[in-house]
């Protein structure tokens, strides 16, 4: 790098830095990889045209590291280009025609606008649009041994979910009328499950790890059996579905559909 310090450098901040660009034979790519910007910034920074930028806090900054990545000093090419910025910011004051200060309430009418758009697509969504289904989740009977029982065994899953053959199975409650579903579900610790469509097809059986996730399209409504439903964060068509208080053990089997 070049050491180059200076309470004041004669030349714009721009040309300072495109010199200890060039003094240290480096492109504009290079000095934009090593600073992480595009090289439409570097060449607007090395151009004095902050315009490009956002904000000219987003200039000082980029100025204040290629400054640094050189081993400029900083503090007179900031000094510089704030100079600079004012420059600009009076020409363009004095460029607006006079009716430009009617701009500030040409915006705030735009908001207000804006404003009541949202307000009226959010009453008509609640009141006049299609009325969102509404999600149930039901306990099913009970066809598993209790989750103490199955601690010590070394199959914990697959003990749990395997169905009884001399059990029959549940029919889907008949307010529940079939419809597309997309369940999602979050691991939050390892867990066992088990996932069956309308058709009574298993569609997921077996274990997800914490942190893990599962998407499914599938056939509502479904049929879930958990091991553990307390690990396990499920939505079903993006409404998350609450299984507090609805069994006193931790391994239940629920249908979950919309009415």
């Amino acid at each position: 790098m070049n050491q180059a310090h200076s309470d004041n450098y004669i030349a714009p901040p721009g040309s300072v830095l495109r010199d200890a660009r060039l003094g240290a034979g480096k492109s504009v790519e290079q000095v934009a990889e090593a600073l992480n910007l595009l090289t439409t910034h570097v060449e607007a920074l090395e151009c004095n045209d902050y315009s490009r930028f956002n904000s000219p806090m987003f200039a000082r900054g980029y100025i204040r590291s290629y400054a640094r990545h050189f081993g400029l000093d900083e503090a007179p090419l900031l000094k510089d280009s704030e100079r600079i910025c004012r420059r600009d910011e009076e020409q363009a004051q004095q460029r607006r025609p006079k009716g430009s200060t009617q701009a500030p309430i040409q915006a705030r009418l735009s908001v207000a606008a804006l404003v009541a758009l949202i307000i009226w697509g959010v009453s008509y969504l609640l009141f006049g649009g299609e009325p969102k289904p509404r999600l149930d989740v039901s306990l099913m009977e009970e066809r598993y041994v209790p989750l103490q029982e199955l601690r010590s065994r070394s199959l914990l899953g697959e003990s749990l979910l395997q169905v009884p053959s001399t059990v029959s199975e549940v029919e889907l409650s008949p307010e529940l009328l079939s419809h597309p579903a997309s369940v999602c579900l979050d691991a939050v610790q390892t867990v066992w499950l088990e996932l069956r469509d309308a058709d009574g097809t298993v569609q997921f059986r077996g274990q997800l790890e914490a942190g893990q996730s599962q998407s499914l399209d599938v056939k509502g409504p479904v049929q879930l059996a958990l091991a553990y439903w307390p690990a396990v964060r499920i939505q079903y068509n993006q409404q998350d579905v609450a299984l507090d208080g609805l069994a006193e053990s931790n391994a239940i089997r629920v249908q979950i559909g919309e009415l």
